[in-house]
């Protein structure tokens, strides 16, 4: 009996050390959750910034028409995809998804060759107006990478711009707009500034 005393007297003194040891790392994890900036849409310094006007000029659809960046009824975010990208058709959703919740029109912009467009745009559902296929879209806005991802508002204004994998990143080019920053990076610094 005395055996078992002691060994529940050792089990609650190591159960109220765990215990602490718990506390102290949440508070750690919560001062680290404070530093760590959020993820944002990875930026570029190469092409055009936040600000700029869009390339004037109308750009070839699938359609066989034509679409203008600027003069939209609701603020336009131009989503360069590829067929040979995972990460392009995984994205597409989760775009599509996110400019209906926040009330964007949705265009998808590529450069591959129309016969892999139309095969590309029928298998993500996409109609052929709302897929621009013009090589000279792509370099107006010096994309290298894909997905990338330009917010525009109504009149053609640049909002924000990056590398978009998942919603969060989408979410910071909004987030760009609504606060003024370009960047959720640029924000980041800023409140660091301000903290100091």
């Amino acid at each position: 009996m005395q055996n078992l005393i002691y060994a529940n007297a050792a089990l609650t003194v190591v159960l109220l050390a765990a215990c602490i040891v718990m506390g102290l790392m949440l508070r750690r994890i919560r001062r680290l959750f404070q530093e760590i900036a959020p993820v944002g849409a990875l930026t570029s310094s190469r092409g055009p910034q936040p600000g700029d006007a869009c390339p004037p000029q109308p750009f070839h659809t699938l359609a066989g028409g034509v679409l203008a960046l600027a003069g939209g009824a609701k603020p336009r975010l131009v989503l360069f995809v590829s067929a040979t990208c995972p990460i392009s058709r995984k994205v597409i959703p989760i775009a599509r998804n996110f400019c209906g919740r926040e009330n964007l029109q949705l265009v998808l912009a590529g450069d591959d060759a129309p016969t892999i467009q139309q095969h590309f745009a029928q298998q993500t559902n996409t109609p052929a107006a709302a897929f621009i296929n013009d090589p000279a879209l792509g370099r107006a806005l010096q994309v290298d990478k894909l997905p990338a991802a330009f917010l525009f508002d109504q009149q053609g204004t640049l909002i924000a711009r990056g590398l978009v994998n998942n919603r969060e990143h989408l979410e910071s080019l909004l987030n760009a707009w609504e606060s003024g920053f370009s960047t959720v990076q640029t924000y980041m610094q800023h409140t660091r500034r301000n903290r100091a």
